[in-house]
């Protein structure tokens, strides 16, 4: 079956890297930083790999390259994942190791834990599992408390950060006898 889309994989060890990446960023994500305590400091990483994973036990998934600093404040440390607001990319850009000269960053305690005020949500974890994730480390946390808000969350696709666009209108499904046709 031939596929209508372009760029055919060649076998996997001879994947290029740079394909690869454009095509994993035609999927647009929201964009979040996970902060943490390090010594007497507050430190963050912006990350667009984060997912729920379980509602019971209330499970939250991050995803940090191997080789960031945080990939060592993270284990076995709380941590709350700040998902942020679409007029935040200068923090986005900050804690993505771009720091902004004169940024103020907004922190605010969370029972222990550092986070981000302004965001249109944030989870507050303590460290679940982290697994090995090639070149990342996949932390899993459990989320202990939560809030969020209104307004538009910051996206990125494409290596662009953008904000949601006008809403889709979708049908209602058509069901026959109790089953969804296709």
């Amino acid at each position: 079956m031939q596929s209508a889309l372009t760029g055919s994989p060649p076998p996997s060890a001879d994947l290029d890297a740079r394909q690869l990446r454009d095509c994993l960023g035609r999927f647009g994500t929201g964009v979040s930083t996970v902060t943490y305590a390090e010594g007497a400091g507050s430190r963050g990483i912006t990350i667009s790999s984060f997912t729920s994973v379980s509602l019971a036990p209330s499970l939250v998934l991050v995803s940090v390259g191997r080789r960031a600093r945080a990939c060592a404040g993270l284990r076995g440390a709380p941590f709350v994942v700040n998902v942020l607001a679409a007029d935040q990319a200068p923090l986005a850009l900050h804690f993505a190791g771009r720091p902004q000269s004169g940024l103020p960053v907004p922190w605010v305690d969370q029972d222990g834990v550092p986070r981000l005020d302004g965001t249109v949500a944030w989870l507050r974890c303590r460290p679940w599992r982290a697994y090995d994730g090639g070149d990342h480390i996949l932390f899993v946390g459990e989320v202990q408390d939560f809030a969020f808000t209104s307004g538009d969350p910051l996206l990125f696709q494409d290596g662009s950060f953008c904000r949601p666009g006008p809403r889709i209108a979708v049908p209602p499904a058509l069901e026959t006898k109790g089953e969804r046709t296709s």
